[in-house]
């Protein structure tokens, strides 16, 4: 599997419910010790426009310990690019994950949800409460932030639907060069090849869909004392959007514990891996 970041890894694949889901399957490592070798898997769950290798660099240290599954979500990467039953709801995706899990024969996992996937993972979790060990929210929230903004989202659906998700890509990058926060600086150029990979991997009815389900997604602050699961809320220092989303998290999960990673902003895996291993794997070793 490749490391780098930016090119692909090679997936597993499987028709699951009504299309075709990929996904990366990393096996427990054949030095780990004994007593992880029932470990339930970790599921790393992507954000909107996200990816399977979102998780590529990571996915290889994280397997040392325990198995990692990072699908492509519907919608995006290489899964399938259609509306389910469901249509493009968070619902949908949800029973994606179902479908997944039980393809595999996973009764339980770790689940993981970085942005978007927190907001899906919570879903999950809530809905599928038996089949969640334990919790990983990642710069997420449990309603959408108020900074996010959805005529922009409009404005770029409007854009891929009449020149093409490609034309879109060329746009955001460009505005994101010129603008562009020190985290994302610290990448160097890596960041543009994925993001282009990413975004492109897309079709402008799946950007519409899935954007649209963020947008009109519903608050579950209400709901979050249901979550009995031990969980941890990881958050970027500079992660304006969704520090907010990462005090409700905190506050009202009563298994919850926060981790802020330094100097870290919306990928904290990407841009302060050290803090942000030791945070994930304090938080399953104590499952022990």
């Amino acid at each position: 599997m490749p490391v780098s970041g930016n090119d692909e890894s090679e997936p597993r694949r499987a028709h699951i419910g009504d299309g075709e889901f990929k996904w990366i399957d990393q096996p427990i490592s054949s030095e780990a010790a004994p007593q992880r070798a029932d470990s339930p898997p970790l599921l790393l769950v992507h954000g909107f426009t996200g990816h399977r290798d979102d998780f590529i660099e990571i996915a290889p240290e994280l397997a040392k310990r325990r198995r990692v599954i990072a699908p492509d979500l519907r919608g995006h990467g290489d899964s399938y690019d259609q509306a389910g039953p469901y249509g493009w709801s968070f619902e949908q995706i949800v029973k994606d994950l179902v479908g997944l899990l039980d393809h595999l024969e996973i009764d339980r996992c770790d689940l993981f949800g970085h942005s978007m996937g927190g907001m899906v993972s919570l879903r999950f979790a809530l809905a599928h409460p038996e089949r969640v060990r334990s919790l990983i929210f990642m710069c997420t929230a449990p309603e959408l932030p108020v900074s996010l903004s959805r005529k922009g989202f409009e404005i770029g659906a409007e854009i891929a639907a009449a020149h093409g998700i490609d034309r879109l890509q060329e746009l955001m990058e460009k505005a994101g060069r010129e603008n562009c926060s020190e985290s994302i600086a610290g990448w160097g150029e890596r960041y543009w090849l994925h993001h282009r990979r990413r975004l492109r991997a897309m079709t402008p009815e799946s950007f519409h869909g899935i954007g649209s389900a963020l947008f009109d997604s519903d608050s579950l602050v209400a709901r979050l004392p249901e979550i009995e699961a031990p969980t941890l809320v990881i958050v970027g220092e500079h992660d304006a959007d969704f520090l907010p989303g990462t005090d409700l998290f905190a506050q009202h999960i009563r298994s919850a514990t926060r981790v802020t990673i330094p100097g870290a902003e919306h990928h904290p895996h990407q841009e302060n891996k050290q803090a942000w291993r030791k945070a994930v794997e304090d938080h399953l070793d104590n499952l022990f």
